[in-house]
């Protein structure tokens, strides 16, 4: 890792003899900034780069190709997704996610067997500083490299840092947040309202997208296919009701 503090023209290695696999700029605080080892050792800055120092983080990075770190706009709250269990065969290798709330010098575990966690809350969408999210297995046991379609992904909120924890999705493909909104898809049935009736989509095929959450409240698509389906003509509002 090289590091220039003058455009360039001039670089420093840092920390020779280390091995990285990820660089991350903090979202929120332009001067932080951490360096992922391949160890439960990182590196952090919060001065821009002028000073580096090293914390141990609760596990070694993960190899499930999630991020790494998650961050808050609290600046030292921080998510951090690693691998547990996974030396030798790894019979119940698992993703673990945990957080801390002082930038990494003390952690506490969230949930076990997840494929990714995040703060709920950024700079746009202000809902509960302590509320995490997590897509979280439903069976917590054996090997989490070799999970199929029989062990979904249950998209799991979780308030008072994942002490008080709500099961909002049964299986899910995945969450985003962007602007004030948080979107997830969840495997279900396809509606296709034009056409006047719905169709069963396997987990593999498209995911309808489910729930739209705001600030102001939470949209939900209805469930179409369990109960009247619109007609051809029926607009997009008559498709949508707040919860």
């Amino acid at each position: 890792m090289w590091q220039s503090s003058n455009e360039g023209y001039t670089w420093s290695q840092l920390f020779p003899g280390e091995t990285f696999l990820a660089f991350y700029l903090h979202s929120y605080t332009n001067d932080r900034a951490y360096l992922i080892t391949d160890s439960n050792k990182f590196y952090y800055t919060t001065d821009t780069g002028r000073h580096w120092s090293h914390l141990t983080a609760p596990t070694v990075p993960n190899t499930f190709g999630a991020q790494v770190l998650h961050f808050h706009p609290q600046s030292d709250y921080l998510i951090w997704t690693g691998n547990q269990d996974c030396e030798g065969r790894g019979e119940n290798c698992h993703a673990e996610a945990h957080y801390s709330r002082d930038n990494g010098r003390k952690w506490m575990l969230v949930e076990k067997y997840v494929r990714n966690c995040a703060w709920a809350r950024d700079s746009e969408l202000k809902i509960d500083g302590s509320q995490i999210l997590c897509e979280s297995y439903r069976d917590k046991q054996g090997s989490q490299r070799f999970f199929q379609g029989d062990n979904p992904l249950q998209l799991v909120g979780g308030t008072r840092f994942f002490q008080k924890k709500t099961k909002l999705f049964d299986h899910v493909v995945g969450f985003a947040k962007f602007s004030e909104f948080l979107v997830v898809a969840e495997v279900g049935k396809l509606v296709l309202p034009a056409f006047g009736y719905c169709i069963d989509t396997p987990f593999y095929l498209v995911p309808s997208i489910a729930f739209i959450i705001r600030i102001a409240g939470v949209f939900r698509w209805k469930d179409l296919c369990g109960g009247k389906v619109p007609s051809k003509h029926a607009s997009r509002d008559t498709r949508i009701h707040r919860s």
